[in-house]
């Protein structure tokens, strides 16, 4: 693991704001005091004083401000050792656990701790040679990532889904986690170990939406993302997206948001 950039924030005023985009890096966001919700994949997820979030590569996520005050840290990682992450179906349940977690019983002051370690280290940094405060940071990362799928683990999941909801809810997190790539109805089926047409069919009936369907608006909200927030050229964009024609990219783009690519950019350049 690299990591690829860090921060910490401390925001008065602004409530409302939004802070975030899509990037290519895993990213740990930690809030430390204040309340905001983190919208990530189509869902919504409430922090209030305490709260740690895991956020997958290539997923458009915002942070926004719901108190005066608002406090937080935030590393981006390369994510070249896929093991040293926790499991996609882990750090969904991570996510939607932060709202309901009591952060005085235990195990969770030792987590508590460890936020704090990362807190108080960066607003040292200066004090350290870099490859000192990179090593003691990526150390404290490594923590984290150790205490979050064995707390995860030990934290009963209630079964509120008939299996047919289960399943289709296992496919859109599919979906979520490798849009970027190339994918075919029978990926989804091999993934899944279902028949193709009953997967379509359960997804709509489910969703309203076909997997596919579903599939373009999740490349298309993170070129949304890309095209505002990086300086990529519409064609990179295009095939980080996993959109494997520019032409198909362009007419689909337009189709949803009213204007092409290059003219969704010049807004934010001006």
């Amino acid at each position: 693991m690299r990591i690829r950039k860090h921060g910490l924030a401390e925001v008065e005023g602004g409530v409302g704001s939004r802070a975030g985009g899509v990037h290519p890096y895993g990213e740990l966001l930690c809030i430390t005091e204040g309340e905001a919700d983190l919208e990530w994949s189509g869902m919504t997820y409430h922090a209030n004083g305490t709260a740690l979030f895991v956020i997958l590569p290539n997923t458009p996520h915002q942070l926004v401000q719901r108190s005066h005050r608002l406090c937080y840290w935030f590393v981006e990682f390369h994510e070249e050792d896929a093991a040293a992450l926790p499991s996609v179906d882990l750090i969904y349940r991570w996510n939607s656990m932060q709202s309901d977690i009591s952060w005085s019983s235990a195990p969770y002051p030792a987590l508590r701790a460890a936020f704090e370690a990362v807190r108080m280290l960066m607003m040292a940094e200066t004090s350290f040679a870099p490859a000192i405060f990179q090593e003691a940071l990526l150390s404290d990362l490594h923590k984290l990532l150790v205490f979050i799928p064995n707390i995860t683990a030990l934290t009963p999941q209630a079964p509120s889904y008939s299996s047919g909801e289960m399943l289709v809810t296992e496919v859109l997190r599919f979906l979520e986690s490798v849009f970027p790539q190339s994918i075919s109805l029978q990926t989804i089926a091999d993934y899944t170990h279902y028949n193709p047409s009953y997967l379509v069919r359960l997804f709509r009936q489910h969703t309203g939406k076909t997997p596919f369907s579903y599939l373009n608006e999740l490349r298309l909200a993170a070129a949304s993302q890309y095209l505002l927030h990086s300086d990529m050229t519409v064609q990179h964009v295009s095939q980080a997206c996993g959109f494997q024609s520019i032409h198909y990219f362009s007419r689909t783009f337009k189709k949803q948001f009213g204007m092409s690519p290059s003219e969704w950019r010049k807004p934010s350049r001006t």
